[in-house]
Formats: structure tokens, C-alpha cells, sequence
């Protein structure tokens, strides 16, 4: 496999290392949004959150709170994670992964364009996802 992310986790590529368990890895991103900036990847291969069964992800999510609690207690106690799935939103890589981002304050990361939410289009939406 060519993932860049199987391989950090293979340790075949060098990272600045935060956080390892059996089933996770957290390192520095290496084009950070803000001072800090982690990814969070599972070890084995998904392409999306939605592909890891029920129990693999809630062991997951613990470690994730572990990274979490290192974040808050050494960096910033205010942060964003994202999650990218797929081109269209964003992911660049396909092996699901989450940033951390400690925000500082002052820091101009993300444009949020928003529109005001129709009748027509609520209601639409509702008859897609029922």
C-alpha cells in the first residue's frame, strides 16, 4: 500500500510523534493551521469514519480523548477537529484522519460561508434523510 499514513504508522517515514497506542497515532502536521496542529489517524486503513465497525471505533474515540486531554493540559484548551471525508470535503488523503487545531486566539483559519435556511429547502432535506 502507497498511504502516507499507513506508512507513518509503519514508522517507515519519519513524524514528530505525540501520541501512540496499539490502534492510533497521533503526530505534528507538517503544514499546520495553528501552532500545534496534530492529525489523529487510526492505524489500520479506512477511507471514511463511516467504514470502522461500531467497537473499533469507540476504542478509537478513547484514544482520541487521551490525545484531547494532552492538547488542553500542554497547549490551548480551545481547539477545533475536523474531519474531511472525501475529495469534495476536503480530504486529500484517503485514510481517514482528524486534525486537532489549537486555536490561540487571532488566528484566521476558516472562512465559514452560510446561508439562511429555507422552508423549501428544510423540508427537502428532511425527505432525504427520513
Amino acid at each position: 500500500m502507497n498511504c502516507i499514513f499507513c506508512k507513518i504508522a509503519k514508522k517507515e517515514i519519519k513524524s514528530y510523534l505525540i501520541y501512540e497506542d496499539d490502534i492510533s497515532i497521533a503526530f505534528l502536521d507538517i503544514n499546520p493551521l495553528s501552532r500545534g496542529h496534530i492529525l489523529f489517524v487510526p492505524k489500520k486503513h479506512y477511507k471514511t469514519l463511516s467504514e470502522i465497525p461500531d467497537g473499533e471505533l469507540a476504542e478509537l474515540m478513547k484514544s482520541l480523548k487521551r490525545v484531547l486531554n494532552i492538547v488542553e493540559e500542554k497547549l490551548s484548551k480551545n481547539y477545533n477537529i475536523i474531519n474531511n471525508c472525501g475529495k469534495i470535503a476536503g480530504q486529500e488523503i484517503e485514510h481517514v484522519h482528524i486534525h486537532i487545531v489549537p486555536r490561540y486566539g487571532g488566528e484566521e483559519i476558516f472562512l465559514w460561508k452560510t446561508h439562511k435556511l429555507t422552508e423549501e429547502e428544510a423540508e427537502d432535506i428532511l425527505k432525504r434523510l427520513k
